[in-house]
């Protein structure tokens, strides 16, 4: 297992003394790394956060390989494209949250909600497709050796001092690549890898959400695409802008039908604004649904 070492001392022993891996959870951790912080110094603060992630992310243990331990959960974002942003602003704040657990073989990246609670998807970065790993300001850069590259913005504050000094003693082996070459998503049930160009996953059949519904859905139901991609908080108020657009659009509708005055300009406007918030919906639906989430919430998870 990785160690940190501050100075000529060691990181803080391990108080498991029964010979087997510590749980949390029911999730083996590492205890010398995951609650001590960059210097290797145990501090009950980190082990509250630590405890705190593990608790959104306690399925994780379904995941981990044989004798994989977790050394450290942190906060971030998934990816962003560049249209993306440009069309949200900050708003993508609110719908690209995710988890991060960093174990001794590899990353596993959790989307979530606004509160933190996963959306039952799940991807992987093994260590040994990756050429470089590093941090560039509060954004964590995965460089596969493939020549793909991914950054993960705003990665948990708490936690990028650790994380810098962690990653430094993992090797990425660098000759040969891994056999996945890049991020690939698991199956939230049966955890293996999913097709990128499929709806279900093919070990366990388990059908996750389609991309003509991520279409329909923002058209026809205000916010109806956040709501479909599991972001209740966005959808809503996604919902309760378009419903207002189309209050007034209609208000304004049926004056002019009636021979009033009416600000043609301004109706307009609001139509291509409704058009356009409808459009952008559509967008995000259609991204968010990519990270393979499950048609229903209620599945079992069962490793095969």
């Amino acid at each position: 297992m990785p160690q940190i070492k501050s100075g000529d001392s060691t990181t803080t022993k391990s108080l498991n003394i029964f010979g087997r891996p510590l749980t949390i959870f029911g999730v083996p951790v590492d205890r010398d790394t995951i609650f001590s912080n960059h210097k290797g110094i145990y501090k009950p603060r980190i082990e509250k956060r630590q405890r705190k992630l593990i608790v959104k992310a306690a399925f994780i243990k379904f995941f981990l390989h044989h004798e994989e331990r977790i050394l450290c959960l942190t906060t971030g974002y998934s990816p962003i494209t560049a249209l993306e942003q440009m069309l949200t602003g900050l708003a993508f704040l609110f719908f690209k949250r995710a988890i991060f657990v960093f174990t001794d073989k590899r990353i596993l990246h959790i989307p979530t909600s606004f509160d933190r609670s996963s959306n039952s998807a799940i991807s992987q970065i093994l260590y040994e497709d990756c050429a470089q790993i590093d941090f560039k300001g509060r954004h964590m850069v995965v460089k596969y050796k493939n020549g793909k590259e991914e950054q993960f913005p705003y990665i948990g504050r708490k936690e990028r001092k650790k994380l810098k000094i962690l990653l430094t003693k993992i090797s990425l082996k660098p000759k040969a690549a891994g056999n996945l070459k890049e991020r690939v998503y698991l199956c939230p049930s049966c955890t293996n890898i999913l097709d990128t160009k499929a709806n279900s996953c093919p070990t366990c059949k388990l059908k996750f959400k389609s991309t003509l519904q991520a279409k329909i859905r923002p058209i026809v139901i205000p916010g109806g695409g956040y709501f479909y991609s599991r972001h209740a908080v966005t959808g809503t108020v996604a919902g309760i802008v378009e419903i207002a657009l189309l209050a007034r659009i209609i208000y304004d509708g049926i004056a002019l039908n009636q021979g009033m005055t009416v600000n043609i300009l301004l109706l307009a406007g609001l139509v291509c604004a409704l058009i356009g918030a409808k459009a952008i919906g559509v967008y995000h639906a259609h991204l968010l649904i990519r990270d393979f989430i499950p048609e229903q919430k209620d599945f079992a998870v069962r490793k095969i």
